[in-house]
């Protein structure tokens, strides 16, 4: 597998606090961060700029617009999606439905992006992964 500095991330979070924790974990593990968006014309707009290979998008933008519509977007152009959501699971068929792979329950552990991330690439490539994050829900057979 690839080294994770190759992977470019797009982060979606309208909570600044929360946004700054995934980013730092992210980078810790080798990840490359291209940009935090914090609403959804904000995500296109990077999106476009930077092609990331992953984005990690709440489900709930508040004011900034909807998080469905950005994952549906972003999974039509090739990038990975896993939504993070205080909604959990309950919206699953949903987020199924935008053409993302899993979501990550909130609140969770920071680390657990990084390696949500890691078992996307890795079923990506056909390998399963080996370890999910406890709050992690994969949307894949």
């Amino acid at each position: 597998m690839p080294p994770n500095r190759s992977r470019s991330v797009l982060l979606v979070e309208d909570e600044g606090l929360v946004a700054l924790a995934a980013e730092e974990a992210l980078q810790d593990e080798g990840f490359r961060v291209c940009g935090t968006a914090a609403t959804e014309a904000a995500a296109l707009r990077l999106a476009a700029e930077h092609a990331p290979d992953f984005a990690v998008v709440d489900l709930d933008l508040g004011q900034g617009g909807s998080g469905l519509k950005v994952g549906r977007a972003l999974a039509a152009g090739g990038v990975q999606v896993l939504y993070a959501t205080g909604h959990g699971p309950a919206w699953r068929q949903e987020m199924e439905d935008t053409g993302a792979r899993a979501c990550l329950s909130k609140p969770y552990a920071p680390g657990d992006v990084p390696q949500a991330l890691e078992a996307l690439a890795r079923l990506r490539l056909g390998d399963a992964p080996r370890r999910l994050p406890r709050e992690m829900h994969l949307f894949v057979d």
